[in-house]
């Protein structure tokens, strides 16, 4: 299991390891729905900074796995799998955010 998790993780390469960690993160501390925007302190980055990042983050994803999408067209044996592997993660973390994120958005809609 650790060998398959370091495998991915190599396959990865660190820009999309920091956005996947950027994304778990931002599902892990999501304010709850209703919660009021706080102008002081460190609830500034759970109130205002965090709800800001989310859509932009989501949309990195999706481009993510739409173009791990396009290179997966041409792409062959170890290629493929990498490419497919990636774009499963994109698209999972894609789900956690929107079924974490969507209650605060529709309170504040």
């Amino acid at each position: 299991m650790i060998q398959k998790i370091n495998l991915l993780l190599k396959q990865m390469k660190p820009l999309r390891v920091m956005l996947a960690i950027l994304a778990l993160l931002l599902s892990i501390f999501s304010p709850a729905a209703g919660t009021m925007a706080n102008y002081e302190g460190i609830a500034v980055l759970q109130t205002l900074i965090m709800p800001a990042l989310t859509p932009l983050i989501f949309m990195v994803l999706l481009l993510d796995a739409l173009m791990n999408r396009v290179w997966l067209i041409d792409a062959k044996g170890d290629d493929a799998v990498k490419f497919r592997n990636i774009m499963r993660i994109d698209l999972l973390l894609v789900a956690i955010i929107f079924i974490v994120w969507i209650p605060y958005f529709i309170a504040i809609w």
